[in-house]
Formats: C-alpha cells, structure tokens, sequence
C-alpha cells in the first residue's frame, strides 16, 4: 500500500503529460478553426491572466482575462478566419511549463490571407495545461 501511494504521489509531482500539452495546442487550433471560442475555457486559467502579443489576430498585447482573451479572439472570427493550424514543435518541462509551436494560415479583418506563427506557453494549473501566453510572429 504505502509503495502504491509513493508511486502515485511521484506520479502527481510529474504534472501534466506531453500529451496532455498537444491535446490543449490542438485544442485552442480546433477553437480558431472551427470558431468556437468556447473550446477555449478547458484550457484558460481560472487564476490569473494570459499575456497577449498579437497582430493579426489581436490587436492585442498586454495581459488579458480568461473572459477578455474569449472576446478578442471571438472579434477577430466576426471579420476573420483561421484556415489551418499546424502543431510544428512543443517541449515541455512537466513542473513548470509547456511551449507549443504552430503555424495559421488565415484570412486577417480586411479580407487579404496571411499565414503567421504562435508561440503557445502553458503551466500546470489542478493537473491540467492552462494557456499563459500566445505570442503571433511572422513565419
């Protein structure tokens, strides 16, 4: 029993998986697709803000609620689209942090296509990976 318990409480220590780190990148990919922004909450903060720094999504940059990043992004999906969203690279170190990598191509607010790059930081928050950052870059 008490080799259990060490076994599960080593386990827990360990934080959320590599896994559980894509499934919440694809997660917020499947989100701009689809435009449902909903699909954001199971992988927001319930404590705490997102820092923002976005151009063609945004504009945005600066730390933002859970509630706030929803309506941004949900204002840029009332005049834009994402097309795609492809995982390229995430690394992560279980205790402290996840950082996915992804690349978008969509249609920005004036209707002209683009293709951009997010950067995805996500920290443990009750056993599950919780957004902390997203950073849009040029490819």
């Amino acid at each position: 029993m008490l080799l259990v318990a060490g076994v599960l409480g080593a386990a827990a220590a360990e934080g959320p998986s590599i896994d559980q780190a894509r499934s919440a990148s694809l997660q917020f990919g499947q989100a701009l697709k689809s435009g449902d922004v909903s699909l954001l909450r199971a992988i927001l903060p319930s404590q705490g803000k997102v820092r923002l720094n976005l151009h063609c999504l945004g504009p945005a940059e600066g730390f933002y609620s859970s509630g706030q990043v929803e309506e941004l992004i949900r204002e840029f999906l009332g005049q834009g689209s994402i097309r795609s969203f492809d995982l390229i690279g995430l690394d992560q170190d279980p205790q402290h942090f996840a950082i996915a990598h992804g690349r978008s191509l969509l249609t920005d607010r004036e209707g002209r296509p683009a293709r951009i790059d997010l950067y995805l930081a996500f920290q443990p928050e009750d056993e599950r990976w919780v957004l902390r950052e997203v950073r849009e870059t040029e490819p």
